[in-house]
């Protein structure tokens, strides 16, 4: 199958995955009466950031020299696409809606940022820290993260979240039309179904990737941090733009958002104790974009909401910018 091919299926599959799976888990958390922001930020940013937190294990597992680079390169590349093209898209999907500003609380949205910060700055310093002492800072990202979660969940959200009744696609579908409420089972595999189907996406998008990459002859640190994670994240960017789309701004912003706190902790206690977690120069300017663009990001939020028409360029900007820097100096 050609690059153009593997692309137009990979587009294709997102799109109905992505679909089925922001149904799936609005439709659930109705169900456990949750809100949006625990729902977006734990939920749907642990389910989207599955297919990007294999790929430093499937490196590592299956070895080779540049298994560690890979690694490293994938969970670093995470929460820079998060952190640049995911709030960027999800802002410029605001600006294209008609909107200067997605609809978030403050302060949710704020602690979101602050935790991530923290998470990630503890990653980042772990490369400068002897090996043993990087055993106590997975332990710390261990612990902030479970705080994170303990928080997100005892956090009470208002009732006014929840008061449009959410359809299960796959009771409408087997249903034939008719209101019968399905069973939670069929909401799980519903769920199941869109994340293989996100997983496979995200998969035929990178067989693309490596073509291209194969083509231009990118090492593979830059096709870690830059190439993998733009399809690992698509996912992210597929249900935010969704959510978006639909006036859904607390799930889109907090799917992003949540997943960069899954990322800077989760894949990152795989860096730092399995791998000799040692960032070239090219990754430490990854390290330095995804901090500007969470900074910008948390300097964005108001009482009115984040303002879309700063996170957009500057998202997409720094971005930009990194592929120019990695095109000149050719890691």
């Amino acid at each position: 199958m050609g690059i153009a091919a593997l692309f137009l299926a990979g587009l294709l599959l997102m799109l109905a995955a992505a679909a089925l799976f922001t149904n799936a888990v609005e439709w659930g958390a109705a169900k456990l009466e949750l809100g949006h922001q625990v729902t977006g930020s734990l939920l749907a940013a642990i389910g989207t950031a599955l297919p990007e937190s294999i790929v430093p294990v499937v490196a590592l597992v299956g070895g080779g020299a540049a298994a560690a680079q890979t690694a490293t390169g994938a969970i670093l590349g995470a929460p820079f696409m998060l952190a640049t093209v995911g709030l960027g898209l999800t802002a410029c999907v605001c600006l294209a809606s008609g909107r200067t500003r997605l609809q978030v609380p403050a302060g949710e949205g704020r602690a979101v940022l602050y935790t991530f910060l923290a998470s990630y700055l503890l990653l980042i310093l772990g490369a400068f820290i002897p090996a043993p002492w990087r055993y106590l800072d997975a332990a710390l990202l261990a612990g902030l993260y479970a705080l994170f979660v303990r928080r997100s969940l005892r956090r009470k959200h208002p009732t006014a979240e929840r008061e449009e009744e959410v359809r299960l696609l796959a009771g409408r579908w087997l249903g034939g039309g008719r209101s019968a409420t399905p069973s939670g089972w069929l909401g799980i595999l519903q769920l199941v179904v869109a994340l293989v189907g996100l997983s496979l996406a995200s998969e035929l998008f990178l067989l693309a990737l490596h073509g291209i990459a194969g083509v231009i002859g990118l090492s593979a640190l830059v096709l870690a941090l830059l190439l993998v994670p733009l399809a690992t994240e698509l996912p992210e960017m597929a249900a935010g733009t969704l959510w978006v789309a639909r006036g859904r701004d607390v799930l889109a912003l907090g799917n992003v958002t949540g997943a960069m706190v899954f990322q800077a902790t989760v894949p990152a206690i795989i860096g730092l104790c399995f791998t000799p977690w040692s960032p070239s120069g090219i990754g430490f300017l990854a390290a330095a974009a995804t901090a500007t663009g969470a900074l910008v990001a948390l300097a964005a939020i108001d009482d009115r909401g984040l303002d879309a028409r700063i996170v957009a360029p500057i998202g997409i900007g720094l971005y930009a910018l990194y592929v120019v820097a990695v095109v000149v100096a050719r890691p």
